[in-house]
């Protein structure tokens, strides 16, 4: 038996069993990671991006297969976090282009609608890089229309595609130095390939087709990756969501407790607040079990099995009356952060950065909550660019976004702002600004690596510059003064350091000893952030 045509029904299965295999694998793909740092997200940001999708596809099942693929598309753009959550957004607005207004497709269809998703996501990339998801989706996408041209059974079709992306997976290496020297493949492109290996596995089942039957032509680790798995199925009825805060949060412990009430969970954030996401029958228990560790805000439950939940609902939202020309948001983690950036004019803070990357959705929804006629976004990381830039196109506001890829970058930026100036005129002068900030991050290594010439071992004390692991080391004070002598901070007037969670305002102000010691010539400032696993934040002017 073999599938020649699929129409919306089996997309949205094929889509949901794609978001389930990534779900199953997603933290073996956040390990991929380049930067042995613990905010390596890939597998979540493109999970996430898949719930927006299946959410968005479930309340379209009924209908045509083109309108399911625009529901996809639409829900993974508004869903979309960090890069590679963006990218995965192109590849499904491509595909949506070409399968719209049809009620079913064939092989060659399927095949021309992934060449176009990866057209457009190369599009949407403003300077590509081979080596990675881009290489990946164009090279299944090739094998895919190949296949299709002497082949009309879909799943022949998507097994061909499959098998060269995992070849052209293991050559990434050899295409992009950092992944070379890291030791790893493209986390993008394998996160892919398990979407992917769900999306076939899910229009298999939904159409009573044995895999079995196609043994021979499957890759081997494929098979072996398909088979370890239990079969792909929605056996929790409630998307429970909710927010705990609290002292001395414990997130693996709470992830222990939780893992047993269902699947899909999702479990993130630091000590004082925690984001926990899961499937499961009996959401009750799940916001019991959270009580234990603090209170509980953002309580959302999801009948996954009806068109209850609104995912769009502020998409049509009423304007609020402006009452300035020019707002301000900002994307950033901890407590202390969030302050200085309000006291420096800045409307909303989106809650997220290097551990946890926003939504299109978040961004979105935070620009039409500011009263003001036009805004600037600072991502403030270098994850979340693509992702703000998509609003954009989706805001009714005029909306510019000045590129910055850390928070020091954006506190000097914020010195240009004038809430009823011009904003054309003041985000480029905010973007000529950051260009000038030399900003610089201290962290520790969640696993051994070899990243700019440095051997780096699991707990080891990393700093980062402009980008670039640059120093690594066991003590957290060398770290940053290492890092000011490469910034050449005796050069400059101004230090400002950022304390994260980790750190006793104690051990702060020892630092800024040191700090004033080593650079008695320059102005020392050290200000509670409380990021969470980042030490410390650091720029120089």
């Amino acid at each position: 038996m073999s599938l020649n045509y699929i129409t919306g029904r089996d997309l949205v299965r094929g889509i949901k069993a794609g978001c389930i295999n990534l779900e199953h694998n997603r933290d073996s793909v956040d390990l991929l990671n380049v930067f042995p740092v613990p905010d390596g997200d890939t597998g979540t940001n493109m999970f996430l991006t898949l719930m927006s999708a299946v959410k968005e596809a479930e309340k379209n099942q009924n209908q045509s297969l083109g309108k399911v693929a625009r529901a996809i598309s639409m829900g993974s753009l508004m869903g979309a976090r960090g890069n590679s959550g963006v990218i995965l957004s192109q590849i499904f607005r491509g595909m949506a282009r070409i399968l719209e207004g049809k009620d079913q497709a064939g092989a060659i269809d399927l095949a021309m609608a992934l060449k176009a998703g990866s057209d457009t996501a190369y599009e949407a990339v403003m300077k590509p890089v081979e080596g990675t998801i881009l290489t990946v989706i164009r090279e299944v996408a090739r094998a895919c229309e190949v296949e299709a041209r002497k082949n009309d059974d879909i799943v022949v079709v998507l097994l061909s595609g499959v098998k060269v992306g995992y070849q052209t997976l293991e050559k990434t290496p050899s295409m992009l130095p950092t992944l070379k020297e890291a030791g790893v493949v493209d986390a993008g492109g394998q996160g892919l390939l398990f979407l992917l290996e769900g999306f076939l596995r899910g229009l298999a089942e939904e159409n009573a087709i044995e895999l079995e039957l196609y043994r021979e032509r499957m890759p081997l680790q494929t098979w072996e990756k398909v088979e370890a798995q239990d079969r792909l199925k929605l056996d929790f009825q409630y998307c429970t969501e909710v927010l705990v805060k609290g002292m001395d949060l414990d997130v693996e412990d709470m992830r222990d407790h939780l893992g047993p009430l269902g699947d899909s969970m999702l479990v993130v954030g630091d000590d004082e607040m925690v984001k926990v996401h899961i499937h499961s029958n009996h959401p009750g228990k799940v916001l019991e079990t959270c009580l234990q560790w603090g209170q509980l805000s953002d309580i959302k439950i999801n009948n996954m099995l009806e068109e209850a939940h609104e995912h769009l609902n502020n998409w049509e939202a009423e304007k609020v009356e402006t009452s300035k020309k020019i707002g301000i948001i900002a994307v950033a983690s901890g407590e202390g952060v969030a302050e200085i950036l309000h006291s420096l004019g800045v409307d909303i803070v989106v809650e997220g950065g290097q551990t946890m990357n926003p939504s299109t959705e978040d961004l979105l929804n935070a620009c039409n909550s500011v009263p003001a006629e036009a805004i600037i976004i600072f991502p403030n990381n270098g994850n979340i660019i693509m992702t703000a830039q998509q609003v954009i196109q989706l805001c009714d506001k005029q909306v510019i976004v000045v590129p910055t890829r850390s928070v020091m970058q954006s506190v000097t930026a914020l010195i240009a702002y004038d809430p009823e100036g011009d904003i054309e005129q003041i985000s480029a002068e905010m973007t000529g600004q950051i260009e000038d900030v030399q900003y610089a991050e201290v962290t520790y290594a969640v696993r051994d690596s070899a990243f700019n010439g440095l051997e780096i071992k699991t707990g080891d004390i990393i700093g980062i510059l402009n980008g670039k692991i640059s120093v690594a080391g066991n003590d957290v004070d060398k770290v940053l003064l290492d890092l000011l002598e490469m910034m050449e901070a005796e050069e400059h007037e101004l230090i400002t350091v950022f304390y994260g969670a980790d750190v006793h305002k104690e051990q702060a102000h020892q630092l800024q000893e040191k700090v004033l010691a080593a650079y008695g010539d320059c102005e020392v400032e050290v200000h509670y952030g409380g990021q969470p696993h980042y030490s410390y934040l650091l720029s120089i002017e």
